[in-house]
């Protein structure tokens, strides 16, 4: 016998191990047991870790509204505090003498089976102050007899002799309706019963919401276990793009039908998005975040989402119909040098400096075009708008790449002038630039504002950056998944004015006075890209002042086309795309270096 194995036999871990075998053995499985599930929900914390906590969970809504199950640590904590905040909302209201009537519109047609479900929802809440008009439309399954049936003094009944949709349905009960506030719930969703008390408290918190709406628990065909919970911080242009607003979640002032109107009786789909995007479009709105309304999906026949229609081809008319129009705006009161670093592509250039040009205060503005050896119908392009005194042009003989060129414009313009960055892909919307100088200048500790930036429907990298986003239709990227980008969301979010940490410089505005405090961009650490980044944090962690997006000025990217036409030129691709650096040669011109740790 060893030593080794004499001391174990003589020690008490060994005799108790021995003696306790089967026993300890039972529990060293256990353990791998648990060793096993902790790694398999390791592995899922790591692939849902898109936040960790509540402020997190609010800026990546704002481009993902959907959290799906399984439910994780992070999800449940969450979804823990927006019932904590629906509970603080109620408490706030029930020190007040806030009790406005409100109607609850029930649209229902062909539902005797489930309807009972939905208004026993409504007549349990713990808000007592409301009415409850169920417009039937047309039924003849014997719905109509049995809404007669209920005996409740908060019930008003409403009848079509005909089918005639949901959107007359609820106009029926709008202009029936006599409470201050306006709630929707279709026939087959479900409120908790603390549903309506929450949306009134959520009006008495928020003095100048026209519009709210809050969060839902999503489930299929009447299953009693959620599948997911939907809630966005208000974001206009994703709404633009997708919808993410159920009614049954959705309340609003009856006045603002003064100027909304009611819902378009002439659709065929989409007759909630529609009326949702006009009151997002004239009025105030706002997010907030409680989870007191179950929607069921696709669990009747009745339904018109089970016809077969082509759901792009009804989108598209959605959007079209509610697409952006310029907002008022002022005149430029401050000289704007625009700088446009350019190569090749020509349509969008043309289309960039042509939406510059058409406007009729573009006396304030010089537009400074650095083109980085296009080829000679690009240049010819051109040196005929310079020959007409449209633009200044700096014509380089070697590519510099984006920052260089930047630099070079920069330098070409008026000393007193405001700089407006802008990609040769971009083509920006009426009242674009004079929406960001009026935020740069209302905005005391502003240091860059930069615009939605919409990227047209079917750019292949638009869902990498909202990942909620329809890739058929425009969208804007500016707040971004892969940039996770916002600063801060606020709880009740009006879908306004964002801070941001960075923007990639397709299109940014700069204040002359921010842009003589700083270093300019550092074409030698950023070739290509990078320069963005490094002039966004010395803005905000040096000069201590904040990046915001403009929430009225819009303009369209077609993204990286000129990056594309580099391809073509595999050299200059290589060192400026994919490696963001200098040649040796160019470098040395220039007195760059490439630092230790860039290689």
């Amino acid at each position: 016998m060893s030593f080794m194995e004499f001391f174990l036999k003589k020690s008490n871990s060994y005799n108790y191990y021995k003696s306790n075998y089967e026993k300890l053995r039972k529990k060293e499985k256990g353990y791998s047991a648990d060793l096993k599930r902790h790694k398999r929900d390791l592995k899922l914390f790591r692939k849902k870790a898109d936040f960790i906590n509540f402020d997190e969970y609010l800026i990546n809504s704002f481009v993902n509204p959907i959290i799906e199950t399984p439910f994780v640590l992070q999800d449940k904590r969450c979804f823990s505090f927006m019932d904590h905040i629906g509970k603080y909302l109620r408490y706030n209201l029930s020190n007040s003498d806030y009790s406005p009537l409100v109607s609850v519109i029930m649209p229902t047609y062909n539902r005797k089976d489930i309807i009972k479900n939905a208004i026993d929802t409504v007549l349990s809440q713990t808000y007592s102050n409301f009415e409850l008009i169920i417009v039937d439309d047309g039924s003849n399954d014997g719905t109509s007899n049995f809404l007669k049936t209920i005996d409740d003094d908060r019930l008003v009944l409403q009848s079509h002799t005909n089918n005639k949709g949901v959107a007359s349905a609820r106009n029926t009960g709008l202009k029936n309706a006599k409470g201050e506030i306006i709630t929707y719930l279709d026939s087959d969703n479900l409120w908790e019963k603390e549903y309506l008390e929450t949306v009134v408290a959520a009006f008495f918190k928020i003095g100048d919401a026209d519009a709210i709406y809050s969060g839902q628990l999503l489930y299929k065909d009447y299953d009693d276990e959620v599948y997911a919970v939907r809630f966005a911080s208000y974001n206009k242009p994703l709404l633009h793009n997708k919808n993410y607003i159920d009614m049954s979640c959705f309340a609003h002032k009856k006045d603002i039908c003064n100027s909304v109107g009611y819902f378009d009786e002439n659709l065929w789909r989409f007759v909630d998005w529609d009326y949702i995007l006009r009151i997002s479009n004239d009025c105030k709105m706002y997010s907030v975040p409680f989870l007191l309304s179950r929607v069921y999906e696709e669990n009747s026949s009745n339904r018109l989402s089970d016809i077969e229609i082509d759901y792009h081809k009804y989108a598209s008319k959605i959007i079209e119909k509610n697409k952006y129009t310029p907002k008022p705006y002022k005149n430029l009161e401050k000289k704007v040098s625009v700088v446009i670093p350019s190569y090749e592509s020509l349509n969008e250039i043309k289309n960039c400096i042509n939406s510059i040009l058409r406007w009729d205060n573009v006396e304030m503005v010089d537009i400074i075009v650095v083109d980085n050896n296009s080829t000679k119908e690009v240049k010819d392009y051109l040196k005929s708008l310079e020959a007409d005194n449209k633009i200044k042009l700096i014509l380089n003989d070697v590519n510099y790449g984006f920052t260089y060129g930047v630099l070079q414009g920069i330098g070409l313009s008026d000393e007193d002038s405001d700089i407006l960055l802008l990609n040769n892909d971009a083509v920006l919307f009426e009242g674009a630039i004079e929406h960001m100088q009026t935020c740069a200048y209302s905005l005391p500790d502003c240091g860059l504002v930069v615009p939605h930036e919409i990227l047209p429907g079917g750019i292949k990298f638009m869902k990498q950056h909202v990942p909620y986003s329809d890739f058929n239709f425009d969208c804007d990227v500016t707040p971004s998944k892969i940039h996770h980008n916002i600063v801060n969301m606020s709880y009740y979010h009006d879908g306004k004015l964002l801070e941001l940490d960075f923007a990639p410089f397709f299109c940014t505005y700069i204040k002359r006075d921010v842009y003589n405090s700083s270093l300019g961009l550092d074409a030698e650490l950023g070739r290509h890209y990078r320069s963005d980044r490094i002039y966004s944090d010395f803005i905000r962690h040096i000069l201590k002042l904040k990046i915001y997006q403009c929430p009225e000025s819009y303009v369209y990217h077609k993204h990286k086309v000129a990056t594309e036409k580099l391809k073509d030129k595999k050299d200059d691709y290589y060192y400026i795309f994919e490696k963001n650096q200098w040649e040796e040669k160019l470098a040395k011109e220039l007195g760059y270096t490439t630092r230790p740790w860039d290689v």
